[in-house]
């Protein structure tokens, strides 16, 4: 029997990674709350609500069901009270991350702003060369894209490995951090003459297919979304090429981006074929590299 410090610790995990987990991305921001299509009812109009910053959910579809995370578990599962606790124990620590619209973590919405870049440098800090080879990315191939980021939150200090955008900002990685500076853009990277592009949601799938392919640039020009919602903002770049190969996730999230750029009549390749048996091309490296 668990005891109620242990449950309220079960409880505390984000909404929104488990949400993620399962392949569901909020469509819009509505104040504090984030808003998805129900991932319990068929529906045209999104009705499904998330407070990141309570850790609760209510659905305006059916019949309003609301609470915390153990609740959802056993509205969506259909599930036992314990069933739902197994479930969340079954989620590794290091693996929980909450999500942000647009890629700032909402319970650090207030310090994104006051996020404070101390230095630039090449990648060569041990624990972060760690870090990327835990995620199956050769030293090398990660010192050509990520730089090492020393920056500042609220007066403490911390690094990270970084990935810069098109507007200057940084994506953020170690091994307790995923997030960002502003400003927030994809990423482009182009190949003179190339008449294809190819698509990312993130800069470790991007690192992967580098790595899978044995390569430190691919044939054609790249797009690393560094976040879904930027793939309205990136439509008249990929549109100016004649084909787009899409290395989305395979979840929800990833299909319907997929299916967007589908009905702009692009010429879309899916090479999810690759990983197709996991999440994205970094856990396919993840699970199937030889150490």
């Amino acid at each position: 029997m668990k005891t109620k410090e242990q449950i309220e610790q079960l409880k505390a995990i984000p909404i929104t990674h488990y949400l993620s987990e399962q392949g569901l991305q909020p469509v819009k921001a509505n104040g504090a709350e984030l808003v998805y299509y129900s991932p319990k009812h068929e529906e045209h109009t999104p009705s499904f609500f998330v407070n990141p910053q309570k850790n609760v959910f209510h659905d305006y579809s059916g019949v309003g069901e609301q609470g915390d995370i153990i609740r959802l578990i056993q509205y969506i599962n259909g599930c036992s009270f314990m069933e739902a606790i197994n479930a969340l124990e079954a989620i590794k620590p290091e693996k929980i991350q909450s999500f942000s619209f647009s890629g700032v973590n909402p319970s650090q919405a207030k310090q994104s702003s006051t996020v404070e870049i101390v230095k630039v440098q090449p990648l060569r800090d041990r624990a972060l060369m760690d870090y990327v080879t835990s995620r199956k990315i050769s030293q090398a191939l990660a010192s050509t894209y990520l730089q090492e980021i020393h920056y500042r939150i609220n007066q403490k200090q911390y690094y990270a490995a970084g990935f810069r955008n098109g507007k200057g900002g940084y994506e953020l990685r170690s091994y307790n951090f995923k997030g960002g500076t502003s400003p927030k853009w994809f990423t482009y990277l182009p190949v003179q003459g190339s008449n294809g592009i190819n698509l990312f949601e993130g800069v470790f799938d991007f690192l992967s297919c580098c790595q899978y392919f044995n390569t430190v640039r691919l044939k054609n020009s790249t797009i690393i979304l560094n976040s879904l919602s930027f793939i309205k903002d990136a439509l008249p770049l990929l549109a100016s090429h004649k084909k787009i190969n899409v290395f989305l996730d395979n979840d929800k999230a990833g299909r319907r981006a997929l299916e967007q750029l589908v009905k702009e009549e692009l010429l879309v390749l899916d090479c999810s074929f690759y990983y197709i048996n996991s999440k994205d091309f970094n856990e396919y490296l993840v699970n199937h590299s030889v150490d």
